[in-house]
């Protein structure tokens, strides 16, 4: 099926969970992360505001973005809530011109800072998706991935219910993991979406990648 050959699939020096992975997570339920926040992520943070008041519609957040195309998809199907697409790179959310429409925004934001600076103002998500967040493969770099990072109990406080897509088995596993340690509950399985959702998705399908998804929600 790798009709173009331009994706390896990830390669890592762990050959599961990372080991240090329990440590970490209940770390960090027990402190929050009080790393000053950017100003230009407390502008994100304004503009996401502004759009919410003017929509009043129900907020979803589309983090890591990337050009926002499943920021647009989702919007497309979803008329009924206000998506938020976020990502760091200028660059990526530049590809495509238009970055509001009625019902959808593209920013610039560092996730892991905005996901903090909300849980702090106490905002509520309706619904959170993070599609294929940079790996770090390597087995170092643990706490820069969502669910080994100081942010990631933010990132629970912001909503009920998330989706988090990944073309890495251990990525899923831990995150799916991480999710158990903070009372979550979560279904882990590989699937072939019916619409590719992102510009990586679409790379990873032509591939032969199993692609994994996880659905969580809080435990009520």
């Amino acid at each position: 099926m790798n009709s173009t050959g331009n994706s390896k699939p990830v390669s890592t020096n762990q050959n599961g969970i990372h080991k240090d992975l329990d440590a970490i997570v209940r770390k960090h339920c027990a402190h929050e992360d009080r790393t000053p926040i950017p100003t230009f992520v407390e502008d994100s943070l304004d503009l996401i505001t502004q759009k919410h008041r003017e929509t009043a519609r129900p907020l979803w957040l589309d983090s890591f973005c990337g050009t926002g195309m499943s920021t647009r998809l989702l919007a497309s199907a979803h008329p009924d809530y206000l998506i938020v697409g976020v990502d760091q790179s200028t660059h990526r959310l530049a590809a495509e011109p238009q970055t509001e429409g009625d019902n959808f925004l593209l920013v610039r934001s560092d996730c892991e800072s905005l996901w903090r600076l909300m849980a702090r103002q106490k905002i509520k998500l309706a619904h959170h998706t993070l599609f294929y967040p940079n790996p770090w493969p390597k087995a170092a770099h643990l706490k820069r991935r969502v669910h080994g990072n100081a942010s990631f109990q933010a990132l629970l406080a912001l909503s009920d219910q998330l989706e988090l897509r990944t073309n890495w088995n251990i990525y899923a596993s831990e995150f799916d993991y991480a999710l158990t340690l903070s009372n979550w509950i979560s279904q882990r399985q590989p699937i072939t979406p019916s619409q590719v959702l992102t510009r990586f998705e679409a790379k990873y399908s032509r591939s032969g990648h199993t692609l994994w998804q996880i659905k969580a929600h809080r435990q009520s």
